[in-house]
């Protein structure tokens, strides 16, 4: 199973338990920099790993995390970090300005 955001942005694939190791993981697909760098500051990652040809990456979950709790962790904090609207220096200057 895969689970597609409506906008597109990001995909997870479910996590599955590693053949040579007790580790976890998942495929992850993005073209968002952000999203990556998002993913990687969790603590719940291990390791990320690009798989060159697909332009995935796998992402490795911590053994000190439940798999299923930490993919549903990673998800949502991706849906906020994909709902957050950075403003431009204008507006931001603009706002400063009004309020």
């Amino acid at each position: 199973m895969t689970t597609t955001q409506p906008q597109e942005r990001f995909v997870m694939g479910t996590p599955h338990a590693l053949p040579q190791d007790d580790q976890y993981a998942f495929w992850f697909t993005t073209t968002e920099k952000r999203l990556l760098s998002a993913v990687y500051s969790m603590r719940c990652v291990s390791a990320m790993k690009r798989h060159r040809p697909t332009g995935r990456v796998l992402v490795q979950i911590s053994t000190d995390h439940d798999p299923d709790e930490a993919w549903h962790w990673i998800r949502t904090e991706l849906e906020e970090v994909v709902n957050y609207v950075e403003l431009d220096d204008v507006w931001v200057e603009a706002l400063k300005w009004i309020l």
